[in-house]
Formats: C-alpha cells, structure tokens, sequence
C-alpha cells in the first residue's frame, strides 16, 4: 500500500481553503449587503440627524445578494447534478 502524503496534504489544503472562503466569504458578502442596503435607505438616526436615500449604495446591495444567490444555486446544483442526471436527464456542465 503506497500512501503518497503530498497528495494528502494539497488535497486537504484545498478543501481548507475553499471551507473557508464559502464558509466566511460568503457570509461576509451576505453582511456587506447588509451594510450597503441601510446606508442606502437613509433615514432619521439615533441622534436625529437625517440622511437621504443612496440609490447607489440600494444598487450595490442588490449586485451583492445577488452574487450570493448565484454562488449557492451553483451549489446546490454542483451537489445535485448526479440526481438531477439520473432522474431528470439533463446533464450539468458544472
């Protein structure tokens, strides 16, 4: 039996990284969506100033949610592509 430990290693190296930028990425881009869709709200504040509203940033939240979107449907359909092959017959080019 031949265990090759630099194929191991890069291999879990790389299911680290991508852990990690789904994992926290992605819930970062989700919060930052956040963030620009109130700065783009406007508004009266806690000390009663008042802002106007910033199409920008409300664009720019929506460009945001939706490149999440995007990253979980790709997901969802990397994971599911074998029974979406088997059952439906529609083969992913994923």
């Amino acid at each position: 039996m031949d265990i090759d430990l630099t194929s191991i290693a890069t291999s879990t190296l790389s299911v680290i990284v991508v852990g990690i930028l789904l994992g926290a990425g992605l819930p970062l881009l989700f919060s930052l969506g956040i963030v620009l869709q109130d700065r783009g709200a406007g508004g009266e504040h806690a000390d009663g100033s008042i802002t106007a509203p910033n199409p920008a940033a409300r664009y720019a939240s929506w460009a945001v949610f939706a490149v999440v979107a995007l990253v979980v449907l790709y997901g969802l359909l990397f994971i599911t592509k074998g029974s979406i092959s088997h059952y439906l017959g529609i083969e992913l080019p994923l």
